[in-house]
């Protein structure tokens, strides 16, 4: 006769089951662990991608100010420059007629009646009769008009040359400040450009970061959600188990016996 022990197979399926429970219990343990550091880390990584295309906008907005500033600064100076341009015309016509009038009057061609301002009372001494004497006189009072007129126009010349030189100046250093605004204009474009590019790779760094973090969150969901429908038990051996969890809880308090155990 086979000797039959019935508890056996209960007993290695209780061991086998109980090993199994532990071993996929810490499987789980590690498979959620790894989730969650995953997905924190990409959570903290599409944060800091989307700061950085915070701040990468807020140097886009700053670059577009300073492009309007400078465009703005640029139409002044063209706007003061063609003013300059202007002045400097009007200086070179009246430069023009006082220049034809000191030729005149180096050529004679001007009027002596124009030139000869003697006062009447300069005159009476003098008999037109003296032919002599009033010539003199004449010919000193053109020539002492003659030289103030040239020494008038002298002046104006001067005034216009000295006029002419602080409006040269004063467009070179407008042209240099426009020169330079230009220059930083330029810098300002090359600087929007590679912002452009930056922003479009970060975007596709996000983008694929942001793909991979919903795969991730959907088999983590698929895994999560799977693990609680295994969880659900029927109400007899959720009975049985707080029976018997109680009973093990309970084993070595003498003074508690549970009702089912006396049963």
């Amino acid at each position: 006769m086979t000797d039959f022990k019935p508890s056996s197979q209960v007993s290695q399926d209780n061991l086998g089951i109980r090993e199994r429970g532990i071993s996929s219990a810490r499987e789980y343990s590690r498979v959620v662990e790894t989730f969650s550091r995953v997905l924190q880390y990409k959570e903290s990584f599409r944060l800091s991608i989307e700061s950085k295309l915070n701040a990468i906008g807020q140097q886009v907005k700053d670059n577009i100010d300073n492009l309007e500033t400078l465009m703005r600064n640029i139409d002044i100076y063209e706007q003061n420059i063609d003013k300059i341009s202007n002045n400097l015309g009007q200086l070179q016509t009246e430069e023009n007629s006082i220049k034809a009038r000191y030729e005149e009057l180096l050529n004679g061609s001007t009027s002596m009646d124009s030139l000869l301002m003697v006062d009447d009372k300069n005159n009476d001494d003098l008999d037109p009769a003296d032919s002599r004497e009033y010539l003199i006189q004449r010919r000193r009072s053109y020539l002492e008009n003659l030289d103030q007129s040239f020494k008038r126009l002298d002046g104006e010349l001067f005034s216009i040359e000295k006029l002419r030189s602080e409006l040269t100046r004063a467009r070179s250093e407008i042209l240099i400040k426009k020169d330079e605004a230009e220059k930083q204009m330029r810098t300002l474009e090359e600087n929007g450009s590679r912002h452009l590019e930056d922003v479009k790779r970060i975007e596709m760094e996000l983008e694929s970061s942001v793909d991979e973090e919903r795969l991730l969150i959907n088999e983590f969901k698929r895994l999560v959600n799977g693990a609680e429908r295994t969880l659900e038990i029927s109400d007899e051996i959720d009975h049985i188990l707080f029976t018997y969890l109680t009973a093990a809880e309970s084993k070595n308090s003498p003074s508690k016996i549970p009702a089912s155990a006396v049963e």
